[in-house]
């Protein structure tokens, strides 16, 4: 599996590249995106009302930020 998944379908605590469309035209075009590696935690998500269960490399996403939308495994490494 190394095709974009939706984000419904992410393992918990398990480093995986996250998508996050965070801006479309009115014809559907995406504008802009952001990718990054990332985890949902399957810890008690929240300390307070303003935090979701994702990380984006490390940082909280807080309910405000761009929400990751699809994810995929990480690829192998290369090979020497």
């Amino acid at each position: 599996m190394s095709e974009w998944q939706p984000i419904e379908t992410c393992p918990e605590m398990r480093n995986v590249l996250l998508f996050a469309v965070t801006d479309v035209a009115e014809d559907g075009t995406v504008r802009n995106w952001k990718m990054e590696t990332g985890y949902k935690r399957d810890e008690q998500c929240s300390l307070n009302e303003s935090e979701t269960c994702w990380r984006w490399g490390e940082f909280r996403v807080m309910i405000w930020d761009a929400q990751p939308t699809h994810w995929m495994p990480l690829p192998k490494a290369p090979a020497p």
